[in-house]
């Protein structure tokens, strides 16, 4: 069976990925620098600031495009 997806659910799915990649990069980098409790602050902060921005720019693509 087919599910019909939105618009814009590839740039959901692409914020999502983003996110889940950013993950290992967190783990080099804040761990090393500031411990576990900032490094995992920062990536569950990071994840609604992403979907934010999937918002905005979905928002923005559906203001802007008139098909």
């Amino acid at each position: 069976m087919r599910v019909k997806l939105s618009a814009f659910s590839d740039t959901m799915a692409l914020m999502i990925v983003l996110w889940l990649c950013s993950l290992p990069l967190i783990a080099l980098v804040v761990l090393p620098l500031f411990g576990r409790t900032v490094a995992f602050t920062v990536a569950l902060a990071l994840l609604p600031v992403l979907l934010l921005v999937c918002w905005g720019i979905c928002g923005w693509h559906m203001t802007h495009n008139r098909r």
